[in-house]
């Protein structure tokens, strides 16, 4: 997995296992349910799993259809982590690869990898909106609008004769607006 999901786990205590690999650097599922087993045998709830399809080292793809269903089974959330050949997906040819897909609780990858897109472009896929807007949702007064659960909210200031808008502390163009 990418070197965020470590940090993750650093950040919020979590004690995170390596799966380890087969020959061909992909997880399988016996592996991952004997850890599984062994962290719940020592008291641990296992939650969360990222597989990989297209690891930017080796381009390894996990067994996402054996893995998959131990994930749904245990509850554990699985993140498909497909940032380096994610944008191969697009081609018809590969679409094989994502055989399994349906057991994932999240998918990402990077267009810019790939798809001539400006550098640190990441599409995240979630199963469940409401997992993610329930993760960050802000209840301030002062932040609430009547769109915040459409999950499709776009702001655009601008302000009049200045660079900076008092009202959202970003750097905007100048030109016509309501500040």
């Amino acid at each position: 997995a990418h070197s965020s999901v470590e940090r993750a786990a650093l950040i919020g205590a979590v004690v995170m296992r390596k799966v380890p690999t087969d020959e061909h650097y992909s997880v399988r599922e016996e592996m991952l349910r004997k850890m599984v087993e062994e962290d719940k045998a020592a008291g641990l709830i296992p939650f969360y799993f990222c597989a990989t399809l297209g690891t930017t080292p080796s381009c390894a793809f996990d067994r996402i259809m054996e893995l998959g269903p131990l994930c749904n089974k245990e509850n554990m959330w699985m993140h498909i982590d497909a940032a380096y050949a994610g944008s191969a997906f697009i081609c018809p040819e590969f679409r094989p690869l994502l055989n399994g897909i349906e057991y994932a609780d999240s998918f990402n990858f990077n267009p810019h990898k790939w798809l001539l897109v400006n550098f640190d472009c990441s599409a995240m896929w979630v199963k469940k909106r409401t997992d993610i807007i329930g993760a960050f949702k802000m209840e301030p007064l002062y932040l609430k609008h009547e769109n915040q659960e459409s999950g499709s909210v776009y702001t655009i200031i601008v302000c009049p004769k200045q660079e900076w808008c008092p009202h959202s502390h970003h750097k905007v163009k100048p030109g016509p607006s309501a500040c």
